[in-house]
């Protein structure tokens, strides 16, 4: 047995239906820290890209 270290990069996609004011404006706010507050995340799913491998220890 050995160990090994594995990275990657994942990459989600969400898509979600939410009420806003009329004055909404996208432009002055802060969507990121909301997004991440949204009961239904509206995940739709992930890709995992960028995967390396590396082994541990000596060879």
């Amino acid at each position: 047995m050995r160990s090994v270290v594995i990275e990657w990069t994942g990459v989600s996609s969400h898509c979600a239906v939410v009420n806003v004011p009329a004055v909404f404006d996208p432009e002055v706010v802060e969507l990121g820290d909301a997004l991440g507050s949204l009961e239904d995340d509206g995940f739709l799913g992930v890709v995992r890209e960028g995967i390396v491998v590396r082994f541990v220890g000596c060879a």
